[in-house]
């Protein structure tokens, strides 16, 4: 009788084990189907920014063109970071975004800027950067920031304006 609950016991901790390897495998191939499933603004982004003038706003000249990568996550959280030497020392971007209609989006975000160098038109303190961005398809997107920058007594000293375009990071190997 002792032998005949040990194999019980084996035949009923096989039929699990088989029944976890499956399921398994089933979340895993759900998982991989998923992660190359756009969905809408989630996910990582390289950009391309341009600033450019705004309407009775910019003056003098603007700075050249830079690159960043932005992620939006699926909570409304953003975190990014650009390579615009002017800033100096600064920390990545952190914000929010939300959907504002069909393929239509708004965002908010932060930078702190620490050590710009003094030839920069920048001084120590907050980017604070308001966009209206429009999925143009799954894996582009274009937007519109004006940013607005304090100084650290928390004074807006400068409005700027900039155009972006947004492409999704993907696994290609033979592109950035």
């Amino acid at each position: 009788m002792n032998l005949f609950s040990k194999k019980g016991m084996s035949v009923s901790a096989a039929v699990v084990l088989v029944s976890l390897l499956a399921v398994g495998f089933v979340v895993r191939a759900r998982a991989n189907e998923d992660w190359h499933e756009p969905q809408g603004l989630v996910g990582t982004w390289r950009v391309q920014l341009t600033p450019v003038y705004c309407p009775g706003v910019t003056t003098g000249t603007l700075a050249d063109q830079f690159q960043g990568l932005v992620s939006f996550a699926g909570d409304g959280t953003l975190t990014n970071t650009f390579t615009n030497t002017l800033f100096g020392y600064d920390t990545p971007g952190h914000g929010y975004w939300r959907k504002t209609g069909y393929r239509t989006y708004n965002d908010v975000f932060e930078i702190l800027i620490v050590d710009p160098p003094t030839t920069s038109p920048y001084v120590p303190g907050t980017l604070k950067s308001f966009g209206a961005i429009t999925l143009d398809d799954e894996n582009k997107f274009t937007a519109q920031i004006v940013a607005e920058y304090f100084n650290s007594s928390g004074t807006i000293y400068l409005t700027k304006c900039i155009d972006v375009v947004g492409t999704r990071l993907n696994d290609s190997q033979t592109e950035p």
